[in-house]
């Protein structure tokens, strides 16, 4: 056999063991993203060495801050979880439950939140700090519709480290 031959078959063999791998993985990362409860419950799970780490908490009824016209308000969570380390090294996600009375799917829908219409658009997103998260609105006429579809839902934090 050629040199060229058995580089090629070398290389087909990596690129379909690697293939096999992401088959393997990509669906466990699925499944260990899902979780279920209410409040302040943490699942944790190992894949590859990575650590992450699921925080369900349900979003208050009311925001701690809204701007005399409406346009802007948020609301912050203490989550100690949130270390130091955390802060400085990884990574963060947030997903808003969304929940139907009628036949359609529960799921969860990742943040940042952004509803564009004609007469109001608004967003929705996270940031963080050591110990607490912030959710954030923003509108062009009032927050107030955006937020009442989060009062009251569970939001899914993400902690890769």
């Amino acid at each position: 056999m050629s040199q060229a031959f058995l580089i090629y078959i070398t290389n087909f063999k990596k690129k379909l063991k690697m293939r096999y791998i992401l088959l393997i993985l990509i669906p466990s990362l699925i499944l260990s993203s899902c979780a279920t409860g209410s409040g302040n419950q943490m699942a944790e799970t190992i894949v590859n060495g990575v650590e992450n780490e699921i925080i369900l908490i349900e979003v208050p009824n009311q925001l701690d801050e809204i701007s005399d016209d409406e346009r802007y308000g948020n609301f912050e969570i203490a989550v100690p979880e949130i270390t130091k380390e955390i802060y400085d090294n990884a990574n963060i996600t947030a997903y808003i439950q969304r929940t139907y009375e009628d036949d359609r799917p529960d799921r969860w829908s990742q943040l940042p939140q952004v509803f564009l219409n004609s007469d109001n658009s608004t967003s929705a997103y996270l940031s963080f700090g050591e110990g607490f998260i912030r959710i954030s609105f923003q509108s062009e006429e009032s927050i107030d519709e955006l937020f009442e579809l989060f009062s009251g839902r569970v939001l899914k934090l993400v902690i890769v480290n």
